[in-house]
This record gives structure tokens, sequence and C-alpha cells, in this order.
């Protein structure tokens, strides 16, 4: 039931421009906007629609990496001899291949490399598209904030700050080597991605998952016993489940309630790994 959800998972342009955000509670939403029309969510018609979707860019390009249910890289590098090098054709080629398999319109950045193509996306949202020349792209990032930028959030944006980095620019004032020795690895990587210059090539492999999950929204004010042990059971063969799918086994687990004091949380293991979830509703 649509009319029983308690978060915002997404919102409409219309209602972003309210102050609706993802994640934000329906009641605080609807104090924004008082005419939010609110549905339910429908998984297996994103999964559908997002299967097609990327079947139809593997025609224009093998070398693509699904980064979500609506996110995509692809590498046009060994397909320029077929579709030619006109970057803003291809990306329209991209929209209207889209179009044509769902229905939908969606924005479109093409760059030389992956960072900088993700920033151009979000340029023109929604139904855009946006080229960055590869020679360009360090002088077009160098006034936007680092945080713009897909995987420098909050933390590792404080961190910069303290060295005087806040916008791309910015980053060339600190050596390479601080930001690797904070961060390992990936900080040479965050040194490289403001300038344009993001060494992470588009990886065709879906990496198996680090860690599997569950979650339940539950009717507010719920005390009775029943009900919350049918939850539990529930997410409990929901995880076994999705363990099964890959093969795995564990032995670490956690179970958390959202409450009106915040979460409350239960960490346990089992003595052996295992896959079944009725041994993890045993547990708990």
């Amino acid at each position: 039931n649509g009319m029983r959800g308690s978060c915002c998972i997404t919102s409409s342009y219309e209602a972003r421009s309210l102050g609706v955000k993802t994640g934000m509670n329906i009641r605080d939403a609807r104090k924004l906007a008082p005419g939010l029309i609110q549905a339910p969510a429908r998984p297996q018609r994103y999964a559908e629609v997002s299967t097609r979707i990327m079947k139809a860019l593997e025609d224009i390009s093998p070398t693509i990496e699904i980064f979500s249910v609506d996110e995509a890289f692809l590498d046009m590098t060994h397909c320029q001899n077929y579709w030619g090098s006109d970057a803003e054709k291809i990306g329209w080629m991209i929209k209207e291949k889209i179009y044509e398999v769902s229905g939908l319109l969606c924005s479109v950045g093409v760059s030389g490399d992956k960072t900088t193509a993700k920033w151009a996306a979000k340029r023109m949202k929604p139904n855009g598209l946006t080229v960055v020349e590869p020679w360009k792209a360090e002088e077009t990032l160098a006034p936007h904030p680092v945080t713009d930028l897909c995987g420098i959030k909050g933390g590792i944006g404080g961190h910069l700050a303290q060295y005087g980095v806040y916008n791309c620019g910015d980053m060339k004032r600190i050596p390479m080597v601080e930001l690797s020795r904070r961060f390992g690895n990936p900080g040479k990587r965050y040194w490289l991605m403001a300038q344009g210059k993001d060494p992470d090539e588009v990886n065709t492999k879906v990496k198996d998952p680090k860690s599997l999950f569950h979650g339940k929204v539950i009717p507010p004010n719920t005390k009775d016993r029943a009900v919350l042990e049918v939850f539990l059971r529930h997410m409990c063969e929901k995880v076994g489940r999705r363990l099964r799918k890959y093969s795995f086994e564990a032995s670490e687990f956690s179970v958390g309630l959202l409450t009106k004091i915040g979460w409350l949380w239960m960490r346990f293991t089992t003595e052996q790994a295992t896959q079944d979830g009725a041994v993890l509703l045993q547990k708990i």
C-alpha cells in the first residue's frame, strides 16, 4: 500500500523544487508540499525497465559498467570507427535509444573520464546532454566544489577543507602523497579526479557484494509481538535467500530497528557460517 510508506524513496523535480528530498519522512515532505501525491514503489517494474535499457546500451558499446539501476558508463573508445567521433551525436544516439526501449528521458554526460562524465550528466537534468572535452575538463571542473564529484562527500570533503581544498581547482595546492597517506590508493584517484583525469576504467564485471541486507517498513507504532516476528522472519529468509544466490555463507549479522529515540542495534554471530534464514531467526 503506497499510502502506508513513511519515507520518500525519491521525488519528482516538481517536489524537489519545494525542498522534498530522498530519505525524507513523508510527514515532513507534506509540510513542504501539501499537495504531494504519494505512490507505491514498484521494484519489479524498475528492474524490468532497467534491464531493458542496459541491454539496449550494449548495442551501442559492449564496454559498459552498470553503476546502479538507472546509471551506466559506456566506453566509446573502441567504437569510434563505427559510430564516428562526434561526442554530441553519440550522446543524442544514447538518449534516443533509451527513449525507444523505455519511453523515458535521461541525462547524458560525455567526457574523457568517468568522474567528469558523471559530473557532466548532472549539469542539465532532466533530459540534458553535456559534453566536456577532455582537454577542457580540468578548467571546467576547477571552480566547482570537490564534493560535487562522485565519491567525494562530507567526510572526505571535510578532510580536504583542512588543507584549503574546497573547489576542484584547489586540489593542486596539496601533493598527491598527502591524500595517498590518508586514504591509500583511493586518495590518488581523488587527486586526479578533481583535475579531470580519473584513471578508473569502465569495469564490465559485476563485483560480488561485500555485504547483504534486507529492510522493511513496519506499520507505525506496531506493538504486537506476532506482527514483529512475521517481519523478522521475512527479513531473515530474504537475507538467507540472497546468501544462497551468491553461494555465500556468513557468521556475523546485525538487526536494526528505527524507533522514536533512534536506531536500536543488535549484533550477533552464529557458531558456524550459514545461509539459512531459520538459523538467523533462532539467534534473534
